[in-house]
């Protein structure tokens, strides 16, 4: 990093966090009365994003921990999940229902192509899994899905939703209760902007039945051990008691500003983003863009890696570079 002393981070995660923020955070036992009412107060606030009343359970893992949760506890060897992907975090969810035995479709989108929601429509009402796993915003290419309109349109028997928000809450809306959306799964450390190793996952009823009858032989993962201490907000093991704080801490200033508000924000920030960048000669690359990630096309004679680097040791500006068969 050279000389630099002053660095910001505008990855797609982990988000900036100012070192200020960690002043006067308390030190707290994750067994006490007061680490608990933040604990209840943090989970409200995150059902508030999300439109719901649906339990939130606090996993400190990242959001790949959540996901692997989520599938771990609802489904079964077996189930039939179909995979609407557009990119590496889209696939994740293929490679983990995989490797816990499911039988997994996946209609696969070139990254950066906008999903065709009539083709889901096509391949769940021709496959009619019993569970739909989709990402709200692909952080490798800053694609957005349509989630209120795929869901609303979903055949009967309805699929069991599971989506990954990771990237989107607290930028996009998200109605889980209205959508009737099953699961959501999202992380901290993208809008909450609180430190990465916190995420946390919501369940609808149909999800907290299946949930409630898992027969794996989970452990760290298993929400039965989240549920027994949700309503007094015990958590079944050491959680990231700082990283909570911090996050408690952004959803109360979210809450001053209002959640709508917050939103528009998002949307005008990235606007700018895309017409400076257009002043500048680079291009959009998602063909339906997200307010939460924005990537962009570099000219050919401009390497991916350099353009990193060099804006990482010059200029102390963080962010990422394409990945999978992106990078570069």
């Amino acid at each position: 990093m050279g000389q630099l002393q002053r660095r910001i981070v505008i990855s797609p995660g982990p988000v900036h966090v100012h070192t200020s923020r960690w002043q006067g955070v308390p030190n707290l036992h994750h067994r006490s009365d007061a680490f608990r009412e933040i604990v209840l107060e943090t989970e409200l606030m995150i059902r508030e994003w999300l439109n719901s009343d649906s339990p939130v359970y606090l996993v400190t893992s990242s959001g790949t921990g959540a996901m692997e949760a989520a599938v771990a506890n609802v489904t079964r060897p077996d189930s039939h999940v179909c995979v609407v992907s557009g990119g590496k975090f889209g696939d994740r969810w293929a490679e983990i229902a995989d490797r816990f035995g499911c039988s997994v479709d996946v209609l696969r989108f070139a990254d950066g192509e906008a999903v065709d929601v009539d083709r889901v429509l096509d391949q769940i009402a021709r496959l009619a899994p019993e569970f739909l796993a989709i990402t709200h915003v692909e952080s490798a290419t800053g694609s957005l899905l349509p989630v209120g309109e795929l869901v609303s349109a979903l055949p009967e028997p309805r699929p069991v939703v599971i989506l990954d928000a990771i990237a989107s809450i607290g930028v996009e809306e998200i109605d889980m209760d209205d959508w009737e959306i099953d699961v959501v799964v999202g992380a901290c450390q993208k809008a909450f902007a609180a430190p990465a190793g916190l995420s946390f996952i919501s369940l609808g009823e149909r999800a907290r039945k299946l949930a409630s009858s898992c027969r794996r032989e989970l452990y760290y993962f298993s929400l039965k051990r989240f549920e027994e201490g949700r309503k007094s907000g015990d958590t079944p093991y050491t959680p990231a008691i700082h990283s909570i704080l911090l996050l408690r801490d952004s959803l109360r200033r979210i809450q001053e500003i209002g959640l709508e508000d917050v939103m528009e924000r998002h949307r005008e920030s990235s606007g700018a983003f895309y017409k400076a960048a257009g002043h500048l000669g680079l291009d959009v690359f998602p063909a339906r863009p997200s307010s939460a990630v924005q990537a962009l096309i570099l000219p050919d004679e401009c390497q991916g890696e350099d353009f990193v680097e060099e804006l990482a040791e010059n200029k102390g500006v963080i962010l990422a570079g394409g990945q999978g068969e992106l990078e570069g």
